[in-house]
């Protein structure tokens, strides 16, 4: 396994963690894509009901900004610069995210995740020559799935590859929701401390990328 891929499936371990830790802690929120929660910022401007569209409207603006955040980082600095950077924005996010209390309005206390994980996307967008999100996990399968199926078919050396790439990461990805599962259930809200050590995982072979281009 290359230092690239090792780091892309330690950052899907992450992106599971973060997953089940908002759904679990945060009332059912999913925190690492906008899908559901611009649907409901759209029911609740039909609704009439403005504070929460304000907030979900806060939330989708600080994924925004994470997304532009991590294109500037990628557009003036070099690729292994900016996932560092994403990797100590991780960081940041799961101590603020400790220390929100639980009773605060779901949304508005996963904004350093909205933040967080946006830039996380854009930093880790690929890998071993696919595209490949870290922070969620439908594309991944579906890809995984091509794979096995093109390989079924045609037993071709790159759908192998494929299959096992994809794979890797679907499986990272759900140990990480594990192992969030556990650290939820075990700290509540303090639980999102256990995946530090999985962002720390990814950390080494990024910077030694970054050490051999310099």
């Amino acid at each position: 396994m290359t230092r690239e891929t090792w780091a892309h499936h330690a950052m899907a371990a992450a992106g599971g963690f973060f997953g089940v830790y908002a759904l679990l802690t945060r009332g059912g929120t999913f925190g690492s894509s906008e899908t559901s929660n611009l649907i409901y910022l759209v029911v609740s401007g039909l609704d009439g009901t403005w504070g929460p569209a304000l907030i979900r409207l806060g939330g989708t603006a600080c994924y925004i900004a994470g997304i532009v955040f991590a294109v500037l980082l990628r557009r003036y600095g070099r690729r292994p610069q900016a996932q560092i950077l994403s990797i100590s924005v991780d960081f940041a996010a799961c101590l603020l995210l400790a220390w929100i209390p639980a009773e605060t309005d779901p949304i508005l206390a996963l904004y350093p995740m909205f933040f967080a994980t946006a830039v996380q996307w854009v930093s880790f967008s690929q890998a071993a020559g696919y595209n490949c999100a870290t922070i969620f996990s439908t594309n991944n399968l579906r890809q995984f799935t091509e794979g096995v199926t093109e390989f079924l078919c045609t037993r071709e050396a790159e759908q192998l590859r494929k299959l096992k790439f994809y794979g890797g990461t679907l499986a990272c990805f759900h140990l990480g929701v594990a192992w969030g599962w556990w650290c939820t259930g075990q700290w509540g809200i303090a639980g999102i401390y256990g995946c530090l050590p999985l962002l720390a995982a990814a950390l080494p072979a990024v910077v030694v990328r970054e050490s051999a281009k310099a």
